[in-house]
């Protein structure tokens, strides 16, 4: 089963809607019951805080994925973190991490923080894959893609004066 955190927040609901379209079983996870009430129809819920171990224990039972996000607040290490831990606990197989475009390009703030939460997760010995990685391959295609611009501008350019 796969559960995404974060099913009432701007990047969680609309995971959690295109998981559910798969057919396969998917929990959502929420902080309050009033956030529950929202979820699709046909989808699990747990009711958990990132704060909370006990809760994130709960909520992992049965889970083998683990879609994970957290609000850009000051405490998204240690909170994330938190989710990590209990992973390994409860044996959850696979990690997906939203992690942030430039996460360890920027010492500052968001971008390090999910950069310290990657560094975590690959410390734990869990299989994850995070935003990071991907944008890691967009730059390398962007720069050979820019490259070959701009050798054909210049091949471009000498063809023209002459």
């Amino acid at each position: 089963m796969i559960l995404v955190t974060g099913a009432s927040g701007t990047v969680g609901r609309p995971v959690l809607e295109e998981v559910a379209k798969t057919g396969k079983p998917v929990k959502a996870m929420y902080r309050s019951a009033e956030d529950a009430r929202n979820a699709p129809a046909g989808v699990a819920t747990a009711i958990a805080d990132f704060a909370d171990k006990a809760s994130l224990a709960k909520a992992l039972q049965g889970i083998d994925t683990i879609y994970l996000v957290c609000s850009p607040i000051p405490q998204l290490v240690e909170l994330e973190n938190n989710v990590i831990q209990a992973c390994k606990q409860a044996g959850v197989a696979y990690v997906v991490l939203n992690s942030a475009l430039g996460a360890g390009d920027y010492p500052k703030s968001f971008p390090s923080w999910h950069r310290q939460v990657e560094d975590k997760l690959k410390a734990s010995g869990l299989r994850f894959s995070g935003r990071t990685a991907l944008c890691r391959t967009l730059r390398r295609t962007w720069r050979r893609a820019s490259a070959r611009r701009g050798r054909f501008m210049r091949r471009w350019a000498t063809r023209s004066s002459a």
